[in-house]
């Protein structure tokens, strides 16, 4: 007998399902995305229960008949596309016919529809893609679909959904990405009687921007416009130092399609250059106009991914838009039209030897003099390394005395660069010693420091668990040394110091541990997370925040844990909710996740601590229930024992 068998329009309809409905965000975006395709100039979406309990779509635009109202229910029918030929020339936001079908499967469905033309509308009803009714209906022009039961036919992919404030959260985001797109219509989304988003058609972006994400942003951004190899980008890049600790407010829109696209990403960040700290992003709003036939968005069911033919035009394009535009504003580095507007010929000029783009154009040109200092003269090669001065030298590890010396336990030792090179009796016995602790109170801040900070030998021990730790020093500003007995152990101090955080935050839940702000912070936040820190109040009360709602889209904080510095509130309030929305918070915000997400306050790898700090960070772990992993998992310290190094040295 055959194993291979065909499957059922129905399982074939619960799979399609699968890849188009992950949640009920994604019916709200096909849904819109039909209402724009339909000509909609005001959309208005109406949600229960976060999605779960009904879906309801409503729009002014051109409407269907009852034959159109019955087809769009069968699996790949469409207005959009109509033969092969189409696919690679796509205008619209739907051309698959298979958003519909898929909704119907999952849900039970309800389409209202009417066009202008007709006295009357049509009501088509369909539950679990089965059993269609239709009969006459009164309704205004245009269409309302309301999808209600989400996954009552699939109650394991039900379980799979979120919190009410977390679906209502990807509801709001994906609006307001689709709003974003289109200024010049009007969207409306109520959740369960509130309105979470209102906002009127405008003729420019700029109102909405700053509507939705508050005056600060909006007055932060920086505009770009370039027109390159028939690809137009226009939009908005925060000035430096306007950051987030993630690129989810990084907007990608192509031909008013929100989309992700890695390419651009990569543009945006070659453009900001390095001077951005590192796990950090400037917010931008990136608009990309090309011809439909010149990038493919048949690549995912969801459309959320897009692929361009000429992928390096789209990157040189943004990327040029963008840093333009960022040099445009720095007050340091003056702006020159050549430098800003053919980067190609700056290049060419900078570096003679390397113009493959002018090369032509330069074959004639007389070679360019290159003349030479002694002291800027290039170095051979082979001459790098000439002797065993200079390996010694680069391999020397500075270090300073951080306490009183009793003795010196090599004496007058002469240093190992002097040996080699023959240094006279008496120039041994003078070499220098490492710094008396007076004279480093006077050395200049300008000084350059070492990498690594040496303990004399009567460091106080740390109890550490009993251990009988002994401080060091601090390795690279980013590790603690420590000696235990038989053995090393080297503490992260970034990892130490999120378990502190997080212990102590987690301990707070009682409110001892938070501080009152004398001044309160008002706080603008987007749509997205105003609605998502609304429905968590008093989560977010458990660790130490007392926040009131402060108008639209706006809070004010008025205590904090007391475990966090006070120093810019407002970014690492808007830096949780961005590592909360990393993280996700499960079937319901958790303490613990909320900690997490605070204990991004944490001192960082390379930030200086001094040597009473690492010592106080080494006696808080100590009071730590787990103070051998940060709260995301990894290890806080490493045991280097004395067998290890005596086997590394060859000894055993």
């Amino acid at each position: 007998m055959s194993k291979i068998r065909q499957l059922s329009d129905e399982v074939c309809n619960k799979i399609a399902a699968g890849e188009v409905v992950e949640r009920p965000a994604s019916i709200v975006k096909e849904l819109v995305e039909n209402s724009l395709d339909a000509g909609a100039r005001k959309i208005t979406v109406t949600i229960e229960d976060g999605g779960r309990r009904a879906i309801s779509v409503a729009d002014d635009g051109e409407g269907m008949d009852a034959d159109d109202a019955l087809l769009c229910l069968d699996p790949h029918s469409t207005s959009k596309i109509a033969s092969e030929a189409d696919i690679f020339d796509i205008a619209s936001f739907g051309f698959r016919g298979e958003a519909i079908p898929s909704i119907a499967a999952v849900t039970r469905l309800t389409i209202r529809t009417r066009r202008r033309e007709t006295p009357e509308g049509v009501e088509v009803f369909i539950a679990g893609g089965k059993a269609v009714s239709e009969k006459p209906a009164g309704c205004p022009p245009g269409t309302e679909v309301t999808a209600r039961d989400l996954f009552f036919n699939v109650p394991a992919r039900k379980n799979f959904l979120r919190t009410v404030a977390t679906e209502e959260r990807h509801i709001v985001e994906i609006l307001s990405n689709i709003a974003l797109a289109h200024h010049d219509v009007a969207f409306i989304l109520k959740a369960d009687g509130r309105i979470l988003l209102s906002t009127p058609s405008a003729p420019s972006i700029l109102p909405r921007i700053s509507e939705f994400f508050g005056r600060e942003y909006a007055n932060a951004l920086l505009p770009f416009s370039r027109t390159e190899r028939g690809i137009t980008v226009n939009g908005f890049i925060a000035r430096r130092g306007f950051t987030r600790n993630s690129r989810a407010e990084q907007r990608i829109f192509v031909n008013a399609r929100p989309v992700e696209s890695a390419p651009v990403y990569r543009a945006i960040k070659e453009a900001c250059g390095p001077m951005l700290e590192r796990g950090r992003f400037q917010p931008a709003l990136v608009y990309l106009i090309m011809p439909p036939g010149s990038v493919d968005v048949n690549v995912h069911p969801t459309k959320r991914e897009v692929r361009f033919r000429n992928e390096f035009d789209v990157i040189a394009a943004v990327r040029t838009a963008v840093s333009a535009a960022l040099r445009t504003n720095d007050a340091v580095i003056p702006v020159t039209a050549e430098g800003v507007n053919d980067p190609a010929e700056t290049s060419a000029r900078l570096f003679p030897d390397f113009a493959p783009d002018i090369q032509t154009r330069n074959a004639t040109s007389e070679p360019a003099n290159n003349t030479y200092s002694s002291d800027d003269a290039p170095v051979p090669a082979s001459g790098i390394v000439t002797s065993v001065d200079s390996l010694l030298e680069s391999a020397r590890v500075g270090y300073r005395v951080l306490g009183p010396m009793l003795h010196a336990p090599f004496g007058n030792a002469p240093a190992a660069q002097d040996i080699n090179r023959g240094a006279a009796p008496q120039q041994m016995q003078d070499a220098e010693l490492p710094i008396p602790p007076e004279q480093q109170q006077n050395m200049s801040d300008n000084e350059p420091r070492p990498d690594f900070r040496l303990v004399a030998e009567d460091a106080p021990a740390t109890d550490f668990g009993g251990t009988g730790l002994r401080l060091l020093g601090v390795l690279e500003n980013s590790y603690i040394v420590a000696a235990i007995p038989g053995g090393l152990v080297l503490i992260d101090q970034h990892a130490a110091h999120e378990r502190v955080l997080f212990e102590r935050i987690l301990n707070g839940i009682d409110g001892t541990l938070s501080q009152k702000l004398l001044m309160p912070i008002t706080i603008e936040l987007s749509p997205a997370d105003m609605a998502y820190v609304a429905r968590n109040l008093h989560e977010f009360e458990n660790i130490g925040f007392e926040i009131e709602p402060f108008g639209r889209n706006t809070v004010k904080l008025n205590s904090i844990p007391a475990a966090i510095k006070q120093e810019n509130v407002g970014g690492f309030f808007h830096d949780m909710l961005a590592r909360i929305g990393e993280i996700g918070a499960g079937q319901r915000l958790a303490t613990d996740t909320l900690a997490r997400a605070a204990c991004k306050a944490a001192v960082k790898a390379h930030d200086r601590l001094s040597l009473q700090e690492a010592a106080a960070l080494i006696e808080q772990m100590s009071h730590c229930a787990l103070p051998y992993s940060c709260p995301h998992g990894r290890p806080t310290m490493l045991n280097i024992s004395i067998s290890e190094i005596e086997r590394r040295f060859g000894r055993k």
